[in-house]
């Protein structure tokens, strides 16, 4: 890396430290309270003052070093401490640079410090912070990300090349030492080094303002490769223009597009060699058919920037079929190919590949002016031409709100519009694409707007049900799940019920999800409204939470135990036999008193056959859970023991009854209680005796005056072991 030499003046250093010191303060505050507290208000309005102060003149961008931030080529000399963190927190989510413009909103510093806050392994996986970031609709700040680990090894050497790659596409002069012209001669001999490299150039370069900055930066990678080669190895020149080629068309197909464009561009001559036209020269058929196929699989169709790509690249129509018969054999046999309706989809990219034109669209005159407009940008504000206020509400209809309500009106009127039940499926696949980066950078309300959108959309026309509903279960498995607890937490009643609502359009498939957020979920507001969720799909989710009965994960089958209970209907008993034995006591728990709920003589014939599966400590467990149920609509299930049960089969059980009566009563309580009282068994007398004496005291526990009368009743005119029994605990009554 390029050693800095500059350093920042002291009114800059000094607005640089504020803001960073303003980063962190609002940083704290937007990991601690939600939204709507007033500390997050107040840090993120002084943190957009400083940034109006750091963009006075021009947009601002701090280049992420250790420990330091670099605006253009000069840094802090003793950086203070709180530039040290912020280097450090935006290094740690692999942020190159960051760009700042003028009217930075609030929501968008907000939804920017949320992300940074997060682990990084997490940001990671939801694609990278540049790519959440692209989601997040704010173009008032720029992410440029580095992976080092997809373009070079983790070595001094590769690093400093790295960084001279970032210093080309800002148009800084690249400095080439010896290990630097090593490492490029390794990857250009490597064909897979080198379109991994290339591709990692083009993505560094997409957060650029406009297009051509991207284009410009590849060409310039491209002149620095060849001359590399030229200098150290003339003879592999040509090898490395094919490996190039090869490259260039693993891009997207608007990169491509932008690619041959450049064509009559200046960054385009190396020397006395036309970068574009030599690389596009030595294209072949294989590649260039494979680059049409990667993009209808990836675009599920053909989008006009790949019309114009292909149509620059093969001019002629006889081999554009000849090509376009070597893609489709290739979409094909991918699942595209496999999908209904693909017949459809290839004659739509036949015919657009091969009749696309611009010209009843463009005139020569106006494609002519286009292309001059793309090098030569007109700064508005330097023109002077308007006043300030006129500009400000200009400039009000594009800040980040404006685009995020743009999006949604968009995409909206789209699902509203299009007709063609093909073409609506793509529509409703964009939706839940874009709804599901929404989740990832939280913003959690205009996801769910659009899935909202989306279904109502579906309702009006019968042919949109089955792609409504394939888009809606994609979503329902997206990102979704893993991110909504912690918004739970916080969100009002009004953005909970409309998650309510997403997730009864998304139907009982997001139940498994639900189930496993649930059982992982530690808040107990977030615990409760997830609960109410799963219950509101009532006896329709009851298939649904038969995947969660053999999880791995014991809260996992603890919740589907829970949700059988709350459905109910004696549909359920079959499927929470198995949790009445886990080996996991708290899954048990929730099995048995699920149990206890059901109709009486079903609850009572599903537990008996449970025992008798069992034995040894399994029973004694199970029996014992049962006896812990102190919910009173559980009384039916044990009077119908009492009435029904051999206790000579069943003896534990039988007492486990008794004892739960005395502790909840119930309507048939006390006369189930005498039965159990006055009934005896002359060949088990020692059983006898024990049962009479948990009847009088479950009787006495009760408390009430009919209980009492039950056993001064029997005191009088039961048998001898019934009058004894019943003496006792009138003796504590009558002491207490």
């Amino acid at each position: 890396m390029a050693e800095v030499r500059a350093t920042l003046d002291p009114e800059t250093a000094a607005r640089l430290t504020e803001f960073a010191r303003a980063c962190k303060s609002a940083a704290r505050a937007v990991s601690l309270y939600p939204a709507t507290h007033p500390a997050i208000a107040s840090t993120l309005k002084r943190l957009g003052d400083l940034t109006s102060a750091l963009t006075t003149q021009a947009p601002c961008t701090l280049e992420v070093r250790p420990h330091n931030l670099q605006i253009g080529d000069a840094s802090m000399a003793k950086p203070d401490p709180a530039v040290v963190e912020l280097a450090d927190m935006l290094r740690r989510q692999l942020v190159g640079s960051l760009t700042l413009h003028p009217g930075t909103e609030a929501q968008s510093w907000h939804t920017l410090l949320s992300l940074l806050s997060r682990a990084p392994e997490d940001v990671r996986a939801d694609g990278g912070i540049e790519r959440l970031w692209a989601a997040a609709g704010a173009p008032s700040i720029e992410i440029r990300e580095i992976d080092y680990s997809e373009v070079l090894r983790e070595r001094q050497g590769e690093a400093a090349t790295i960084d001279r790659i970032i210093d080309a596409m800002s148009g800084r002069p690249l400095d080439i030492d010896d290990d630097s012209v090593a490492l490029l001669r390794r990857i250009a001999g490597n064909r897979e080094e080198l379109e991994a490299f290339l591709k990692k150039v083009v993505g560094q370069a997409a957060g650029d303002a406009a297009v051509t900055n991207r284009t410009a930066a590849l060409l310039r990678l491209l002149g620095v490769m060849a001359e590399v080669v030229r200098r150290t190895a003339p003879d592999q020149l040509d090898t490395l223009m094919r490996q190039l080629s090869a490259g260039v068309l693993k891009f997207t197909d608007e990169a491509v597009a932008d690619f041959l464009q450049a064509r009559e561009r200046p960054e385009a001559a190396s020397g006395a060699v036309n970068l574009v036209s030599a690389v596009t020269e030595r294209m072949e058929d294989g590649d260039i058919a494979g680059f049409v196929a990667d993009s209808v699989i990836a675009n599920h169709g053909a989008s006009e920037r790949l019309a114009l790509a292909f149509n620059t690249l093969v001019p002629g129509m006889e081999r554009q079929r000849q090509l376009l018969a070597l893609a489709e054999h290739r979409v094909e046999s991918s699942p595209l190919g496999r999908e209904e309706g693909y017949e459809h989809l290839w004659e739509r990219v036949e015919r657009m590949l091969t009749s696309y034109s611009d010209a009843p669209y463009v005139s020569a005159e106006y494609s002519r002016e286009l292309s001059s407009t793309r090098t030569r940008a007109i700064d508005v504000e330097a023109a002077g031409d308007d006043p300030p206020e006129r500009i400000h509400v200009w400039l009000s209809t594009v800040n980040d709100g404006a685009l995020r309500t743009l999006d949604f009106q968009l995409l909206s009127d789209l699902l509203a519009l299009e007709s063609d039940p093909a073409r609506w499926r793509d529509v409703a696949d964009i939706v839940v694409r874009h709804a599901d980066d929404l989740i990832r950078v939280g913003h959690f309300d205009h996801a769910w707007r659009l899935i909202e959108t989306l279904s109502a959309e579906a309702e009006t026309i019968p042919e949109r049900h089955e792609p409504a509903r394939r888009a809606l279960d994609l979503f329902g498995s997206g990102a979704m799940m893993k991110h909504v607890p912690r918004h739970l937490r916080t969100a009002d009643d009004e953005v909970y019920e409309r998650f309510m609502r997403v997730c009864h359009a998304i139907g009982p498939v997001v139940i498994p999800p639900l189930a496993e957020v649930l059982a992982a979920e530690q808040d107990a507001r977030s615990r409760h409204r997830l609960r109410d969720i799963l219950v509101g799909f009532g006896p329709a989710g009851r298939d649904a939470v038969q995947s969660l009965m053999n999880a791995a994960n014991w809260e996992v089958r603890r919740t589907a135990a829970y949700l059988l209970r709350e459905f109910g209907g004696s549909e359920g008993l079959h499927e929470l036999q198995p949790l009445l034995t886990d080996a996991e006591p708290l899954v048990q728990r929730e099995a048995v008193q699920a149990l206890a709920l059901y109709e009486a003589e079903a609850a009572c014939r599903t537990l008996l056959q449970t025992l008798g599966q069992v034995s040894g400590r399994p029973r004694q467990t199970l029996i014992g859970e049962l006896g812990a149920v102190r919910d009173e609509r559980a009384a039916p299930l044990f009077v119908h023991v009492l009435r029904t049960v051999n206790r000579r089969s069943y003896p534990a059980l039988y007492l486990t009854a008794i004892e739960a009566l005395g502790a909840i009563g119930g309507a048939d309580a006390i006369d189930a209680l005498k039965d159990a009282l006055h009934r005896g068994d002359l060949l088990a007398p020692v059983r006898t005796r024990r049962t009479r004496a948990a009847a009088a005291h479950a009787l006495r526990r009760l408390g009430t005056a009919e209980a009492v009368d039950a056993l001064r009743h029997a005191s009088a005119r039961g048998s001898w072991g019934v009058r004894a029994a019943a003496k006792r605990e009138l003796a504590h009554v009558r002491t207490s």
